[in-house]
């Protein structure tokens, strides 16, 4: 059920005309079955057509959306009835119909949904938002059946014309895009993730309209795998900017055809906002600042003061969802979303005679730079930046734990468009935080008993692992935070226990903290003899096949550079000595460093490992690359202490 959901917000909701001739293709069933013999169901055909038109000035559309999904057997049935239409002010709902089409001995006939329910879309993160969505179950999806649907939506602003997506969930046997614009626009279209030209274009120039057609067939559903970024990095789809239109005076009008021009139309959200003069913010300003000795100080006591006083509460509300709310009033009601967390931070900053702007970015869900992809689309976040000593620092405040000077991670590499002044702005890339910037040191001593072996652990965190930490102990219980401890420390195999611990928020305003405890794992050592066999990589990265280069198409992401280094330090039994230490190894190369070192201290043996994580976005032609180092990781994991009885 959730699936035509889903894949309805990535593709932009719908509109449509009906699918002819769908009893002329009811033969087609048995050739689907044939070709796509694993699924209960395909799209059939999925169609999209936009008009574009003016109206005073104002570019609009006008979009029909249809999609058609044939039903192979009867197990599509109670999978696949659910469908959700999507909707709000900005893409007004103009009509919708669904029905099922059913082969009743011989001869199709048309039963429609009997219910559409339209409620207030309740999306993760978002407190109010203005969407609607329209959900209806599609009846008797029996094999040999068609689901349609058919939408029609009005699009207020051309601005927000949303990607075409050419694949789904399922198969997608015929997929069509047309995009039908005046004589008097110029318009581009970028084409996204279609290495080998699977979908064809066609150009239909008349007197008055230009229709571009895209079309694509035959499109097979892409497995998904963990740690895999956002559709928008690897399905295909068609992007499509109005560059320019020529007016009734024969004035060439921008569109979107720069970034110059998205950012005239981004900063029409916040021109008219005025809140350096509210007496009350300046009083809060100098308060925060009284004492701060430099301006680095002074951004630092404001950042974190909105991120403990301001709570992120997310809003999508017609206009709402583009124009940031006066800061005076985000600090009355203490709460806002991420355009009034921004309110704040730039008063508060400007006000305490710091460089700082309202900046427009996108989240790594979005796979776009603003140089190729100047539009709405491109961005899908707000945060401030401030200039300190010559460099710009990205402050979001949605995180309340994200560490001052570092952007969250999820906005690493990405463009930020920086609004100076009306007419003057900043493009600058986001730094990706170095590995040493995130730490892990865990210290565990480790004891052999009877049953197996026991000890007690000190593990540090800094960077974004700190940040984690604060953010997943925020609202747990004492369950919760009994079982997050097991998780974060538990090693050598699944029989590990916590008997007891301590968390210590060892330096909250750099989010550091310590977490210690007891620990016993039965059944760990082996004993042959007068031997004791013992691995001392209790915690073994990565230790597996690697990744399926043959099957896995997509990259695999990662948060952020890191660095984890584990010093594992054993206590000789009395009576027994160390007969055989495995050699140091090392491995390098820029997605990944391993080092493992052995050493002998009095009664002890010491194995301190190092991992150095160095990618955020691992792309299939690097798979081979990081499979091949991880190989050498592997086979060190394996080596093993001998300990001998005197």
């Amino acid at each position: 059920m959730a699936y035509w959901r889903r894949w309805l917000k990535v593709s932009g909701s719908c509109i449509a005309t009906i699918v002819t001739g769908i009893v002329a293709h009811a033969q087609s069933i048995e050739a689907l079955t044939v070709k796509y013999p694993s699924e209960h169901a395909v799209f059939w055909e999925r169609k999209r057509n936009v008009t574009i038109q003016e109206n005073k000035g104002v570019i609009q559309a006008v979009t029909k959306e249809s999609d058609v999904m044939a039903i192979l057997n009867d197990r599509a049935n109670g999978q696949y009835n659910r469908y959700t239409v999507y909707h709000g002010s900005y893409n007004e709902l103009k009509s919708l119909e669904a029905y099922t089409n059913f082969n009743e001995g011989g001869k199709f006939r048309k039963m429609k949904v009997s219910e559409v329910k339209t409620q207030s879309s309740v999306s993760s993160g978002i407190f109010y938002d203005d969407v609607k969505e329209s959900s209806f179950d599609f009846p008797s999806l029996t094999k040999g059946s068609f689901a349609v649907v058919n939408v029609e939506e009005f699009n207020k602003d051309a601005h927000l014309i949303s990607p075409f997506y050419f694949s789904s969930y399922i198969p997608v046997e015929n997929a069509v895009y047309t995009f039908t614009h005046p004589t008097n626009m110029e318009v581009k279209y970028i084409i996204k993730n279609d290495p080998d030209g699977v979908i064809k274009v066609n150009k239909d120039e008349g007197r008055r309209n230009t229709t571009l057609t895209f079309t694509a067939s035959g499109l097979k559903y892409k497995d998904r795998y963990g740690a895999a970024p956002a559709a928008a990095y690897y399905e295909p789809h068609v992007i499509i900017l109005i560059q320019n239109y020529t007016d009734d005076n024969g004035t060439k009008q921008p569109f979107l055809s720069s970034v110059d021009d998205l950012y005239r139309w981004n900063y029409s959200f916040i021109k008219n906002l005025d809140n350096n003069k509210e007496a009350s913010l300046k009083k809060l300003s100098d308060s925060l600042t009284v004492n701060a000795k430099t301006d680095e100080e002074k951004a630092r006591n404001i950042y974190t003061w909105v991120q403990a006083h301001i709570k992120y509460v997310a809003f999508e509300d017609g206009d709402g969802g583009f124009i940031p709310r006066r800061a005076a009033d985000v600090c009355d009601k203490r709460y806002g979303d991420c355009k009034d967390m921004t309110s704040i931070l730039t008063a508060l900053m400007q006000l305490a005679g710091l460089k700082a702007y309202f900046t427009w970015i996108g989240t790594n869900d979005i796979p776009y730079d603003y140089t190729e992809v100047p539009s709405p689309i491109t961005d899908n976040h707000m945060i401030a930046a401030v200039q300190l000593n010559g460099q710009w620092v990205f402050l979001d405040a949605t995180d309340p734990h994200c560490i001052f000077g570092y952007p969250t991670d999820a906005i690493q590499n990405k463009q930020a468009l920086i609004a100076i002044n009306e007419n003057k702005y900043e493009l600058v890339r986001v730094s990706t935080m170095p590995a040493t910037a995130s730490k892990v040191i865990d210290s565990t001593f480790i004891h052999i008993t009877p049953e197996g072996i026991k000890g007690n652990m000190v593990v540090h965190y800094n960077g974004y692992f700190g940040n984690e930490l604060y953010d997943a102990l925020m609202y747990k219980d004492s369950v919760g935070t009994a079982d997050y401890v097991k998780y974060k420390l538990g090693k050598a195999s699944n029989k590990f226990k916590v008997s007891t611990y301590e968390i210590i928020k060892a330096n909250p305003l750099l989010r550091e903290a310590i977490i210690k405890g007891n620990y016993e794992v039965p059944d760990y050592v082996k004993r042959a003899g007068n031997e004791i066999f013992i691995n001392l990589n209790l915690e073994k990265f990565f230790n597996g096949p690697g990744i399926d280069t043959a099957k896995r198409m997509m990259a695999l992401e990662n948060d952020f550079h890191y660095t984890i280094e584990q010093y594992h330090i054993l206590h000789l039994p009395q009576g027994y000595t160390a007969s055989y230490i495995p050699k140091n190894f090392k491995a390098e190369n820029d997605l990944l460093r391993f080092e493992i070192t052995y050493e002998q201290k009095n009664n002890q043996v010491i194995c301190h490992q190092t991992i150095q994580v160095k990618y955020i976005l691992l792309q299939p032609n690097r798979f081979t690359d990081w499979n091949n180092i991880v190989k050498q990781l592997v086979a060190q994991y394996k080596e093993q202490v001998v300990l001998t009885k005197n």
